[in-house]
């Protein structure tokens, strides 16, 4: 008797559905749709097509609590300062200073003249005369006073401005035009005088020549002309006659910081490399970055100020920089640049009036079409326990919506 064996080949309903959910994939416009429209974490509604980078990490472990567009490029806006900042306290330059120094150039006669100029070195000091260090205003007439000391009562020469060392001055060359017309566009030189800023928050296009006519008029009303006579005096003799020293560059960068100051992040990176071009300081900063194990294959810098939009940067470059900072040595000292969202600065209406008011410590960037911040979420004691990068670009709508949907995320998240 023969037997017939029948063999039952068991076939998931998973598998059987695969060539279905393949057409589904190619041809359907609707899950094209819900793939270019997925839901972000931060709901803005009259955006939905922007471009959204989220990562919350907690410094404890180093887990991303929220990643979302982590490793996309982002136009970073002004929280590239952060990574200016970070590069200057890395190269142990937080204490560091500027120094301008005066010279007077031949000698002084009998009969009070001064066969020589006044020179001025410049270094690119983007304080000075800022109303914003009023402990460190007064370089005009200290100069002044240090000319009458001498007894001279005329000038033969001329005020000069040696920017020697200084081998490139202006604005970025990638800045937009429009942004050159106002003070928030003003570039940096070796001379900068009231933050390079005129009357009705206009750049002032060339500083020195300001600052000279200034000195002048205080020099006439202190009994000393300015022949401005156009003759050799002989053999050039430098002789010191005062020196002018900055803020520290921890003050500097406080205030870059705070109220995002993009002339005092420009100075602020130009000084890793003060005698070169902005191009070695931004080669310098990746160098440093690297050494402390940051990947700069996620990071495109041209300033120092985040004011060109071709600076692009991760979320997670962001989140690595500012966990690497937490960490190091210096923590102390990059984390105090930070103002209290909701109390300070520029993240002065961010989360106020609600209970983590004052309870982020944030560096925001902004400009058309785009809103970012980044920083860290602390405890009472003032101690971070997050780091908190959010970036947005490309949003049409206002830029207060998105930065309430940027905070209703954020009350979300930690409530």
């Amino acid at each position: 008797m023969s037997h017939h064996i029948i063999t039952t080949i068991y076939i998931p309903r998973k598998v059987l559905l695969l060539p279905i959910v393949f057409f589904t994939l190619i041809f359907s416009p609707q899950w094209i749709f819900a793939q270019t429209s997925r839901k972000s974490l931060i709901n803005i509604p009259q955006s939905r097509s922007a471009d959204i980078g989220i990562v919350v990490r907690d410094l404890s472990t180093g887990e991303d609590l929220v990643s979302e567009n982590s490793d996309k490029m982002l136009t970073p806006a002004s929280i590239m300062k952060c990574v200016t900042a970070a590069s200057v306290i890395l190269a142990d330059k937080e204490n560091d200073c500027f120094t301008t120094d005066v010279f007077i150039t031949g000698d002084v006669t009998s009969d009070t003249i001064l066969l020589g100029d006044i020179m001025i070195r410049g270094v690119g000091d983007p304080t000075l005369e800022s109303k914003r260090f009023p402990e460190y205003v007064g370089f005009m007439d200290s100069i002044v006073s240090n000319i009458k000391r001498k007894g001279i009562t005329r000038i033969a020469g001329c005020i000069e401005i040696d920017s020697i060392g200084f081998i490139e001055q202006g604005p970025c060359r990638k800045w937009e035009s429009e942004d050159l017309k106002w003070y928030y566009g003003a570039g940096l030189f070796p001379i900068n005088y009231k933050e390079n800023t005129l009357a009705g928050d206009c750049a002032m296009r060339d500083p020195a020549s300001h600052f000279i006519r200034d000195l002048k008029s205080k020099l006439k009303a202190g009994g000393i002309s300015v022949e401005e006579t156009e003759v050799g005096f002989g053999e050039i003799k430098l002789t010191p006659l005062y020196s002018h020293h900055s803020p520290s560059f921890s003050e500097i960068m406080r205030a870059m910081i705070e109220v995002s100051n993009n002339l005092y992040a420009e100075s602020m990176l130009r000084t890793l490399e003060p005698e070169n071009s902005m191009a070695a300081a931004i080669e310098r900063e990746q160098n440093i970055l690297q050494q402390i194990g940051l990947d700069c294959n996620e990071i495109y810098p041209f300033d120092g100020s985040g004011l060109t939009r071709d600076n692009l940067l991760t979320p997670r470059f962001m989140a690595d920089l500012l966990l690497a900072m937490y960490v190091g040595e210096k923590s102390d000292r990059f984390i105090s640049l930070f103002p209290k969202a909701g109390e300070e600065g520029t993240v002065k209406k961010v989360l106020q009036n609600t209970p983590l008011s004052g309870k982020f410590i944030l560096k925001s960037g902004s400009m058309r079409g785009v809103l970012c911040y980044s920083g860290y979420k602390i405890n009472d004691n003032g101690q971070p326990t997050h780091a908190v990068v959010v970036m947005v670009n490309g949003f049409t709508c206002s830029t207060p919506t998105v930065r309430k949907a940027i905070c209703d995320f954020l009350l979300k998240q930690f409530s």
